[in-house]
């Protein structure tokens, strides 16, 4: 009888016993379950934090000026054997034009004098640069005024297999690197990369070998309402994709070329003598470089919280709704 009183205690001391190792655990699962929305609360902090820090980074990285010009653009063509949907450039509006090499020859001079010849890269592009029938006598001119510059010649491939021996060693002799962008076109890619192999020449494609590539909608405000210093510090291309026209440096590449879409149009989004910068008249590198970091009254024109991808690349149709919203 003793044995059933014991054991019947027992059964009862063991049960508050587990009620209260239950309530324990309870306890310490809530506790558990408030630290874990606590740190994920913390996480979301964290990632808004970082996203605005890199934000202002980024802005703060706009609005300085480079130590030297990282990336230089320059067009050996105006126009394009393709038709992109709203490029940035205007190519695909642009009539057949071709810069002339001697005036390119003193640009070099000069911009060489004043930059010691300090700049990273050059982009030699377009429009289509191979439309341009002497294309190895810029390549030659350009590396005789910058000899330790990188040298990009940027296309999208379709008449690289028909160049002549001459462009390819002229390419070899001024060390210059072919950057291809890739289409959903036909090209012979493995014609075309036997012959860089055969010379010497690094082809490295420009959007890592994808051939999906995609349109983007650059949109344009032509009433010029929009902040141009908001504009200035959220585009890629300001202070980043500087270009050298006729002896004039832009911060990007639409200022100098927006020429092409007034025409094709009937607009007048007008460019000033305070939207570029004129080597000729440029005292020195430190100039240049600040004028570059800085916002310019085209900047305006850019209505950047609309610009978007839509998708895989299509062709223009000329209308001027590619860059109105």
């Amino acid at each position: 009888m003793k044995d059933k009183k014991r054991w019947i205690l027992s059964l009862v001391k063991n049960s508050k016993q587990h009620q209260k190792l239950k309530t324990k655990l309870q306890e310490v699962e809530s506790l558990y379950q408030d630290s874990k929305e606590k740190i994920r609360q913390l996480e979301i902090q964290n990632k808004d934090f970082k996203n605005r820090f890199h934000a202002l980074e980024s802005k703060v990285n706009k609005l300085t000026p480079q130590v030297y010009l990282r990336i230089l653009e320059i067009h050996l063509a105006e126009h394009c054997n393709l038709n992109c949907f709203s490029c940035s450039h205007f190519s695909q509006l642009a009539k057949e034009g071709f810069p002339n090499l001697n005036q390119y020859e003193c640009d070099l001079k000069r911009l060489s004098n004043l930059t010691y010849g300090l700049i990273g890269r050059f982009h030699l592009m377009g429009g289509e640069p191979l439309l341009n029938p002497n294309c190895k006598d810029f390549f030659q001119v350009t590396r005789k005024y910058f000899p330790k510059s990188a040298i990009w010649l940027v296309t999208n491939g379709i008449l690289l297999e028909s160049q002549s021996k001459d462009f390819w060693e002229s390419c070899k002799e001024n060390k210059i690197e072919i950057h291809p962008t890739k289409y959903p076109i036909k090209v012979n890619w493995e014609v075309i990369e036997q012959k860089c192999k055969d010379f010497g020449i690094p082809l490295i494609f420009f959007n890592n070998t994808q051939v999906i590539k995609a349109s983007l909608k650059f949109v344009l405000e032509p009433k010029g309402n929009c902040n141009p210093l908001d504009s200035f510090v959220k585009c890629g291309m300001a202070n980043n994709c500087v270009q050298l026209r006729n002896g004039k440096l832009y911060p990007c590449n639409i200022a100098p070329n927006i020429q092409y879409f007034n025409a094709a149009f009937h607009q007048n989004l007008p460019i000033t003598p305070i939207d570029f910068i004129d080597i000729y008249k440029a005292k020195d590198y430190h100039e240049i470089l600040q004028f570059l970091a800085k916002p310019i009254p085209f900047c305006r024109f850019c209505n950047l919280a609309k610009w978007k991808s839509i998708g895989e690349w299509k062709t223009s149709k000329k209308e001027i709704g590619e860059y109105l919203e």
